[in-house]
């Protein structure tokens, strides 16, 4: 690298450790009691002026709904105060109050939030919120951590994650996928899951997946229909067929020293906003969802819907098998999950 060169990263390094720096006396500053009221940061990675974004600022307004509970809360987007798993560690040392985290990283943390990446482990949309809603072992997951610094309080129902390729095939089979190189999670579950599945996966970041469809790198993906849109995979893709082979949340955490400076009364009632929270978001996400096909079809997109997923469903079970062999724990998890498969009861 030439001194010049050297000179310029050295410059942006600077500026970027002064624009952090400034982040976070900004909102050091703003944080912590005033009075009587409660100042909290939850922080993300979604864009501030998504559609999504604006779903997940709405918590500032449920929380100022009852000023008796003296509860402000302010959100930052954008994945400004770090990644997610910068802004974990954040949130353990009391750094950060809250983050909405996938549930994916959030296995580095504690293995058994890993359960949400099996594909199949939901059957569809139904169970997915009926088993979010009412499992106990859900609720003791979301609480197991405090030891770590921090507990979650709340989900964000992303929805199914379905395949989709550049050319115009419905993907009904493993057999469909069989040579065709899918853009994978750089994750061992999710390769993992492609390969059983018939594909071959290729592990790269979500931004790089666009230039590797145009280049002809991988033949296709499997992401939710917001990518298609957002991530402009609708330019380049010619299918998409709802394989529904992973509903994944992202959870939202909050540290155990925030915690503990509410009353009963107001942690009971930041978790009631969580709930409205994602209702909320289930309420709007069909019509979003609509809306981003709606778009991709007109990019020549040809979507496929109520495929058999009997032959994907079979060609996943050793990775269930997989996750149970890892103890009683996880067994129960899973078992409890399952119980809502259809219409079961808490």
């Amino acid at each position: 690298m030439s001194r010049t060169a050297k000179f310029v990263w050295a410059v942006i390094s600077i500026a970027l450790a002064v624009i952090a720096c400034y982040s976070f006396i900004t909102i050091n500053a703003q944080s912590g009691v005033t009075g009587d009221k409660i100042l909290m940061r939850l922080g993300h990675g979604q864009a501030g002026n998504s559609e999504i974004g604006g779903t997940i600022a709405y918590l500032s307004d449920l929380a100022a709904e009852d000023p008796s509970k003296n509860i402000q809360v302010s959100v930052y987007p954008g994945s400004v105060l770090g990644g997610e798993t910068a802004m974990i560690e954040l949130v353990q040392a009391g750094v950060l109050d809250m983050a909405k985290i996938s549930a994916n990283t959030l296995g580095q943390f504690d293995d058994r939030y890993t359960i949400f990446s099996l594909p199949y482990l939901f059957v569809g949309q139904e169970h997915y919120y009926e088993a979010m809603a009412k499992s106990q072992q859900v609720r003791e997951l979301f609480n197991a951590t405090k030891s770590r610094g921090y507990i979650a309080i709340g989900y964000y129902a992303n929805g199914s994650r379905n395949f989709y390729l550049k050319e115009n095939t419905p993907v009904t089979s493993p057999a469909v996928l069989k040579g065709k190189k899918i853009r994978s999670m750089p994750s061992s579950t999710s390769m993992a899951m492609i390969e059983a599945m018939g594909g071959s996966p290729v592990p790269m970041a979500a931004g790089e997946t666009y230039t590797s469809l145009q280049q002809g790198i991988v033949d296709g993906a499997e992401n939710t229909e917001l990518v298609l849109n957002v991530d402009k995979h609708e330019e380049i893709v010619k299918s998409y067929t709802y394989t529904e082979h992973q509903y994944t949340p992202d959870i939202y955490i909050i540290s155990m020293k925030t915690w503990d400076k509410l009353t009963k009364e107001q942690q009971d009632y930041l978790l009631e906003c969580f709930v409205k929270l994602n209702e909320n978001f289930v309420n709007r996400y069909n019509r979003m969802m609509d809306d981003a096909i709606n778009e991709a079809k007109t990019y020549g997109v040809s979507i496929y819907k109520g495929i058999d997923k009997t032959e994907f469903i079979q060609a996943v079970q050793p990775i269930h098998a997989n996750f149970l062999a890892k103890g009683a724990q996880y067994k129960a998890l899973y078992d409890d999950i399952q119980k809502y498969a259809k219409g079961g009861t808490e």
